[in-house]
């Protein structure tokens, strides 16, 4: 496989602490958390009704009555409620801060693959995915601290590859279902020229976890037309609850392909689009 460094997507050259300043105010020593702005709560629905289409593509639906009964269902996905036995939720990221307020009774278990001292997160990103995650969710999480990159968010692939076998262990260890999240990757090559089929040792490994865990979403990348691993095993089917996302800009820039697992048909959004 190749052995480029595993990064957050579209971050090449991020400094040490570039996500802090999201989830910690170091000159008021006031923990924060990522602000869910109207045009942010619009796009996390609009990425939800997206789903409902892709579910419904290649059946008979009426689109219009999808339309009128959006806003209850809406209501119903976000409502808060109990379960007795929550979700674990793998971060494979930066480390999460564990004296964050916001997490605090959150963080389960994990462990930490880096040269770095502890789990603690020194950059800020995994504190961010988390906190995101979290607050997204009508139930209350588990979380499992993977740390596999460092302050810089970066990492080696087989830091992930170990990151992600872990997880597979403690799946496989536990009754309660596993949800993985991992917001980086890595663009793999097949003979130093060819891009990775989803057979590189990164996707085998997240193919043998997907067999044990609920779910993994994992970032696709930023840049149009190429897929990072393990996200390139979404994108070729090699499991079904291998789901990869790509960021979207306002401005409709920094585009990436968006793997979809074999079955489903991608329904792009466009702007206008209700």
């Amino acid at each position: 496989m190749d052995e480029r460094i595993v990064e957050i997507a579209g971050d090449e050259g991020s400094s040490p602490g570039r996500y802090m300043q999201y989830v910690f105010d170091a000159g008021t020593g006031t923990y924060l958390r990522p602000a869910d702005s109207e045009e942010m709560l619009a796009f996390r629905e609009r990425g939800v009704k997206a789903a409902y289409l892709q579910a419904q593509a290649g059946a008979e639906f009426d689109a219009d009555a999808l339309e009128r009964a959006w806003p209850e269902i809406w209501r119903e996905l976000t409502r808060k409620r109990p379960e007795p036995t929550p979700e674990y939720y793998a971060v494979l990221d930066t480390g999460l801060l564990s004296r964050h307020p916001l997490l605090r009774g959150l963080i389960v278990d994990g462990t930490n693959l880096t040269t770095e001292p502890d789990g603690e997160d020194a950059n800020g990103h995994g504190t961010m995915v988390a906190l995101i995650l979290a607050a997204g969710l009508t139930r209350r999480p588990r979380l499992l601290n993977v740390k596999v990159a460092d302050g810089n968010g970066r990492a080696t692939p087989r830091d992930l590859i170990k990151g992600i076998e872990w997880v597979r262990d403690f799946a496989r260890g536990t009754s309660s279902p596993v949800c993985v999240n991992i917001s980086l990757g890595c663009y793999s090559r097949r003979w130093g020229l060819f891009a990775c089929d989803g057979t590189c040792d990164l996707c085998e490994a997240a193919v043998a976890a997907a067999a044990d865990v609920r779910v993994m979403t994992v970032a696709a990348g930023n840049e149009p037309n190429r897929t990072t691993c393990p996200a390139m095993a979404g994108l070729r089917g090699r499991a079904d609850n291998i789901f990869a996302v790509a960021q979207l800009g306002w401005d409709r820039s920094g585009v990436g392909t968006v793997a979809m697992p074999a079955g489903m048909r991608w329904v792009p959004y466009e702007e206008g689009d209700e």
